[in-house]
């Protein structure tokens, strides 16, 4: 039966090696056959081998002993070998009887060649391969002693030796088969010469070249074959150098020679050459290429490249002597020209190893018409693709300008449709689009000035069509106070969409002179372009910080002149980064100029309006109203005052119509008993100063009243005038009599509710006092119980039961006393610097347990060196109600968040929570004792109502705040806030 060979036996490399010694098919080797008789006689072996193993067979190349068909045949397939056992295991084999042995007693070879006895050594290629056995074998059991092995392995090293030549000869004759193969193969001429000249090699390369035949150039001096006459004596000089010194300084070099055929041409070649010592003495091996077609079509091309070379020139010429810019790519995507305009407005020259992927980022100056956004798809990627580009505009940065293009472009193309790459030409518009820019924009001012119907609208629909028509971001109008100590913010207008509320809103903003943009303008009354990454030198303050934050990088002001005076500023901002425009500052300050003037008119206009309809209101007012106006003018000579205005009201003042031509006069028919107060009156108006009083006044129709007159005294000139206002109050004073019974009533309600009040609270404290001692017995009683072994398990439940009850009725007894305490003013707080962050942790440890019950998560994150002036006893108190209030408060699985942190001089102790939150009216009785929330008590929560009422009057106590408010998550969050201790370190000192 055919056993699987090894994986050894399959080796390639091994097998590679037994095929190259040649034995697998030789009949006999002498020197082999030797050996295996010498083994068998030695040995006293009737059988002696030389075994190859295969990869299907083991083949005998040497054999003593065989008889039949194994004599003939020298092999048997690898069912009926021992040897390749030695093959598998590269390892001797040595077996006294094959029968008895577990490898090889199913193997057919015991029956069919009686092969009893075997012992095998491993055959060794030089690469260390295993390529079968030297083995000697007995049809006997048989016992191999050491020196029979010994003399076996001596064999075989012997045999090996045989191999090894066998193997460098196979090796040999193939790589002269191959040599010879690439030599002729060559398309070089090979000549092979010794040191005189005498041609030993000669390859079909070279009888194609030089028209010589191998046997005729065989043995001929090669300097009569292929050496011109003109350098025969150089040649037989040089080798005559290499005779006399044994080197070659042409050895291993390339060079151009001349070289000459049969038939006398002479043509140009390239020769390498190397000298070589070898046993039978020096050769000179060359290689000779025929160059002729090589050096004609590189002046073929050289001629091509001269006169590419001058069309590219007279090309660039051309195209460098127009203002468009003309940018190329080739069929690659590399950008091979950029003509004088186009590397004059990137400032930089074309690369033919930037690749289209890479444009955008050598070219970062190149940017979208918002400027702000850098062009990743250039219009030259674009026409590279196969679009038509026509139109596109784009915005290209320079050091000191910003330049607008049109730019066109195609994709360049061979007559049958092979790309050669892409054009683009880019049109400078930037002056063009300039001015159009600034005509549609003092268009548009004129339009809104010439329909504006106040300076306010004026303003700020100016303000709006300049930002919209430059496209800016931010434009703003700022009018100088009337007392002109500030300038304040009067309108603003954002384009675009970005978020700008932090720098520009609806907020009221005023500078002082020199602060910000509108200030530097207002203090300079000139026009201001301010690049806000640095201050200017005169500028006060930058006025908003915000300014930086939202990218503004360039603001421009100028003043709105009434006459030589800026009573405002138009202030505009862009993100981008522009340099001076003289153009663009111009137009600004013309179009501020015709606000100014705009805003003169309408203030004129809108002043005389305003008097009209202020003259209109007053007259419409005063009639409506019962007060007495009046104005009178002090006569010289002690002449009775000269009524200037009256208004028909006085009949409130007087009891009666005023007759035509009479000048009635508070002085009069001022009481008897007020003449004094009428003086002091006089006397006071006399002096300058403002004065009133309140007297009565007897009328025409007999009736009293009191009358209330505030008055004013004033110069024009040398006339001296007062200004006056006189009110009946009679009601007034009868009402205030009227006030003054009700209050003395309401004072003495107010006592007696006072005293009900203390009453009350003398009772309570008396109630919770008694209340103390038999809920104190209760507790004390039911912990024994508790205690007790021998209580049974129903009535250990309902004793549990009265201690939880008797714990809730003792709580609610302290909050009572403390309430009582606090609004007694006797709690005891003795507050003292402390460290916060040990209570609040310890808090939130204790109420650790309660939170996991319910499958709630406590996050705590208190900052360090947190010190308040506080009773650490009361502060822990407080924290544990509202610690505790968060926790029940808050369903399964939520969370509580307690924080802690300076603010200022103050710590603030946030305790926050997920929970069902309260009700929004309800947060301002939150903290009145025994309310609860709504929601709360329909939830079925328990509670008093006290614990918030005590935790407040805790905090209050302490001089500090206590507030809820909703949490930013759902839920509630209570803050208090602390003071923090003042440490006096001169009085320490």
């Amino acid at each position: 039966m055919l056993t699987s060979p090894g994986m050894s036996l399959l080796s390639p490399g091994r097998i590679r090696a037994l095929r190259a010694t040649g034995l697998l098919e030789v009949e006999g080797v002498d020197a082999l056959d030797r050996l295996t008789k010498l083994a068998a006689r030695m040995l006293d072996a009737p059988t002696a081998l030389v075994s190859l193993v295969d990869t299907d067979r083991q083949r005998f190349p040497s054999a003593y002993g065989l008889s039949g068909e194994l004599e003939e045949t020298r092999q048997t397939p690898l069912s009926h070998s021992y040897c390749k056992h030695v093959v598998e295991d590269s390892a001797p084999l040595v077996v006294a009887d094959a029968r008895l042995d577990e490898r090889l007693r199913d193997n057919p070879a015991i029956a069919d060649y009686n092969a009893i006895a075997y012992a095998g050594i491993p055959l060794h290629s030089p690469d260390g391969h295993v390529l079968g056995s030297f083995c000697v074998m007995d049809t006997q059991p048989r016992t191999w002693t050491p020196d029979n092995l010994d003399v076996l392995r001596d064999l075989a090293e012997a045999a090996e030796s045989e191999v090894a030549l066998r193997l460098v000869q196979a090796e040999q004759t193939i790589s002269s088969a191959r040599m010879n193969a690439v030599i002729n193969g060559t398309h070089d001429a090979y000549i092979s010469t010794d040191l005189s000249g005498t041609v030993i090699a000669w390859n079909a390369a070279a009888e194609r070249m030089f028209g010589y035949d191998t046997p005729d150039a065989l043995g001929r001096n090669i300097a009569d074959l292929i050496i011109p006459e003109r350098f025969r004596a150089m040649h037989l000089a040089g080798l005559g150098r290499v005779r006399a010194t044994g080197e070659s300084q042409l050895s291993g070099h390339h060079m151009r020679v001349e070289a000459m055929t049969s038939s006398g041409r002479e043509f140009p070649a390239e020769m390498t050459l190397q000298v070589v010592e070898e046993p039978g003495g020096t050769v000179c091996h060359a290689f000779l290429t025929d160059i002729t077609g090589r050096l004609v079509a590189a002046a073929e091309m050289e001629q091509q490249r001269q006169k590419a070379d001058d069309e590219h020139a007279f090309l660039e010429a051309v195209l460098d002597s127009v203002d468009v810019g003309i940018a190329a790519c080739d069929a690659d995507g590399n950008l091979t020209f950029l003509n004088r305009a186009a590397r004059e407005v990137t400032g930089r020259p074309a690369s033919p190893n930037t690749p289209i992927q890479e444009w955008a980022d050598v070219y970062t100056n190149v940017y979208e018409l918002d400027g702000r956004t850098a062009m990743t798809d250039m219009p030259l990627t674009r026409a590279f693709r196969g679009e038509a580009v026509h139109g596109q505009h784009m915005l290209i940065k320079s050091r000191d300008s910003w330049r607008r293009f049109l730019t066109n472009g195609r994709r360049v193309e061979t007559a049958d449709d092979r790309q050669l790459g892409a054009v683009v030409a880019f049109h400078d518009i930037t002056e063009a689009y300039r001015a159009e820019e600034l005509r549609r924009a003092r268009h548009a001012v004129a339009q809104v000035l010439s329909e504006a119907t106040n300076a306010k609208d004026a303003s700020i629909e100016a303000v709006a069509v300049i930002t919209k028509a430059l496209g800016w971001q931010v434009g703003e109008y700022w009018q100088v106070s009337e007392d002109r100590r500030t300038i304040a913010r009067h309108s603003s207008y954002t384009a675009g969409d970005h978020d700008l509320s932090a720098f520009s809103n609806d907020l009221p903003l005023d500078f002082e002179r020199g602060e910000g943009l509108p200030g530097l303008v207002w203090a300079r009354n000139g026009e201001v372009w301010w690049n806000t990454g640095e201050r200017p030198a005169d500028m006060l303050d930058m006025g908003r910080a915000a300014l930086r934050e939202v990218g503004m990088r360039v603001a421009v002001g100028v003043p709105v002149h009434s006459g030589r005076r800026a009573i405002g500023v138009l202030a505009f901002y862009t993100d981008r980064e522009l340099p001076y425009d003289p153009d663009l500052a111009g137009m600004l300050d013309a179009v501020g100029a015709h606000l100014g003037r705009f805003v003169e008119r309408r203030w004129a206009e809108d002043m005389s309006l305003m008097l009209a309809d202020a003259r209109r209101n007053f007259d419409r007012i005063v009639q409506q109203v019962n007060d007495y106006v009046w104005t009178v003018e002090a006569m010289p000579g002690g002449e009775p005052p000269r009524l200037v205005y009256g208004s028909p009201t006085a009949s409130g003042v007087f009891g009666g119509p005023i007759e035509e031509g009479r000048t009635p006069t508070l002085t009069e028919r001022v009481h008897p008993d007020d003449a004094e107060i009428m003086m002091s009156f006089h006397n006071a108006l006399a002096a300058g100063e403002h004065a009133e009083m309140e007297c009565r006044i007897v009328g025409f129709d007999g009736v009293t009243r009191w009358i209330w007159t505030r008055a004013a005294s004033r110069w024009e000139g040398d006339q001296f005038f007062v200004d006056g206002l006189s009110t009946d109050v009679t009601d007034r004073h009868e009402l205030s009599e009227r006030r003054e019974r009700l209050l003395e009533q309401e004072r003495e309600q107010v006592e007696q509710l006072r005293q009900l009040d203390r009453m009350k609270d003398e009772l309570s404290a008396v109630v919770i006092h008694e209340l103390r001692n038999p809920v104190g017995v209760i507790k004390a009683y039911t912990e024994v119980l508790l205690e007790s072994p021998a209580l049974a398990e129903a009535e250990r439940k309902q004793a549990t039961v009265v201690d939880r009850t008797t714990r809730h009725l003792q709580e609610l007894v302290d909050d009572l006393l403390d309430l009582a305490r606090l609004d007694a003013g006797h709690i005891s707080i003795d507050p003292a610097p402390m460290a916060a962050g040990g209570v609040l942790r310890e808090v939130v440890d204790n109420h650790q347990l309660s939170a996991a019950a319910k499958n709630l998560t406590v996050h705590a994150t208190i900052k360090p060196d947190l010190a308040v002036y506080a009773d650490p006893q009361r502060l822990r108190q407080a924290l544990d109600n509202l610690l505790s209030n968060a926790i029940k408060y808050t369903p399964e699985g939520g969370t509580v968040s307690v924080t802690a942190e300076h603010d200022g001089e103050s710590v603030v102790i946030s305790i926050s929570d997920t929970g069902i939150g309260i009700p929004a009216e309800q947060y301002p009785h939150l903290f009145s004792r025994f309310f609860r929330a709504s929601n709360a008590t329909k939830a079925g929560i328990k509670g008093t109502g006290l614990g918030l009422a005590v935790t407040k009057a805790i905090i209050d106590a302490h001089e500090g705040t206590l507030t809820a408010a909703p949490a930013p998550g759902g839920g509630t969050e209570f803050t208090i806030s602390l003071p923090a201790p003042v440490l006096d370190f001169d009085a320490a000192a």
